[in-house]
C-alpha cells in the first residue's frame, strides 16, 4: 500500500481495468480533502491526468511535488495512475508496449469516469498520451509531453539500451548495485539527470526504496525487449503529428542525454497548436529536477 505521507495531498484509489487491479492517486476536488464528486462534470475544467516514465518510477515517485502544486495551489482535480508492473498495479497480462499502455490508458479513463482531460506523459508516460491523443482525440483537451518517447524511430539513449534490455539479468545485477547504498542509487540516477549532486537525500531515499523492492525494473526491461530493436522502435509517431488537434506543450530538460531535446524541438515544428519549452540545468526528470519550474510552466499551458 502507498504511504499516505507520500504524497500527502492525494488519496490512494484502485479501479480494474479489464482483470487488472490498477493503483492511482486522486487529488484536489473530488480527491483529497474533497468531496467525493464525479470525475468530470459540466461547466469544470477537466481533469488533469499525469502519466510516469519507466524504470523504476511510479505515480507517486514521478509527480510528487506536482500533484500538490496542481491540486491544492492551482485548484485542478488531479489523477496518477501507477501503469501495469509499476507502483502497487498489478502486473501486465500482456507483453508491455506503448500500444498495450495505450489501450490500458483509454480503458483507465472509461473505468474511472473521465469522458475528457488534460493528459501529461513523462517519457514512457508521454508516448502513451501521444497514443491516445491520436487515436481518441475527443478525450484529450490538452497535451502536455515531457521528455516524451514516441516523436521519433530512435532508441532513447543509443543502441546501448537495445543491448541493455537483451542481455541476461542486467535488471537484476544493476538493481542489486544501485541500491547498495544511497551513494550507488546517487550514481545510477546521474546517468540521466543533469546534477546527481543536487538531488536531495530524501529523493534518492525514494528512489533507492524502489529499487529495493522485488521485481523493480522487470516491466521496464519487457517494455524495452518489446519496443526497441538494433535499428529503431516499434513506437515513432512522427508522421502523425500533424493529425493532432489539441494544444500541445512540448516540455523538455535542455540536458537530457537519454531523449535529445531535439526531438521535441522537431516534433513542435509539426504539430499544428504546439507550444515547446526547455528546463535549463535538467536532464530527463524535470518533475523531480527542477520542481518549481516545471510546476511553473506547466501550469501555465494547463491554465490556458
Amino acid at each position: 500500500m502507498i504511504r499516505s505521507d507520500r504524497v500527502p495531498a492525494a488519496n490512494s484509489r484502485y479501479v480494474t481495468v479489464g482483470d487488472r487491479r490498477i493503483h492511482y492517486l486522486e487529488a484536489g476536488v473530488g480527491g483529497a480533502g474533497g468531496t467525493d464528486a464525479p470525475a468530470s462534470r459540466e461547466g469544470d475544467r477537466p481533469p488533469v491526468v499525469l502519466l510516469h516514465g519507466s524504470g523504476i518510477d511510479d505515480a507517486a515517485l514521478s509527480w510528487k511535488h506536482a500533484i500538490e502544486h496542481l491540486a491544492t495551489e492551482r485548484g485542478r482535480r488531479v489523477y496518477a495512475l501507477d501503469w501495469p508492473g509499476y507502483g502497487e498495479s498489478d502486473d501486465p497480462e500482456a507483453t508491455p508496449t506503448t500500444a498495450y499502455y495505450v489501450g490500458l490508458l483509454s480503458d483507465f479513463l472509461d473505468a474511472i469516469g473521465i469522458d475528457r482531460a488534460a493528459l501529461v506523459g513523462i517519457s514512457m508516460g508521454g508516448g502513451a498520451a501521444l497514443g491516445v491523443a491520436l487515436d481518441r482525440p475527443e478525450l484529450v483537451e490538452r497535451l502536455a509531453l515531457i521528455d516524451s518517447y514516441g516523436l521519433r524511430d530512435a532508441v532513447p539513449g543509443g543502441v546501448g539500451s537495445y543491448l541493455l534490455a537483451n542481455t541476461p539479468f542486467a535488471n537484476l545485477f544493476g538493481r542489486q548495485f544501485a541500491a547498495a547504498t544511497s551513494g550507488a542509487t546517487r550514481l545510477a540516477v546521474g546517468e540521466f539527470v543533469h546534477d546527481p549532486a543536487s538531488l536531495s537525500d530524501d529523493f534518492v531515499a525514494e528512489v533507492n526504496e524502489r529499487l529495493r523492492r522485488s521485481g523493480a525494473g522487470d516491466a521496464f526491461f519487457a517494455f524495452m525487449r518489446g519496443e526497441f530493436r538494433a535499428d529503431g522502435v516499434r513506437t515513432d509517431y512522427s508522421d502523425r503529428l500533424d493529425e493532432l488537434s489539441m494544444p500541445t506543450l512540448l516540455l523538455h530538460g535542455a540536458d537530457d542525454s537519454l531523449v535529445p531535446p531535439e526531438w521535441s524541438e522537431a516534433a513542435a515544428a509539426e504539430i499544428p497548436d504546439a507550444r515547446l519549452e526547455l528546463i535549463e540545468h535538467c536532464g530527463h526528470w524535470p518533475p523531480r529536477e527542477r520542481p518549481e519550474r516545471f510546476n511553473e510552466l506547466l501550469s501555465e499551458f494547463l491554465d490556458g
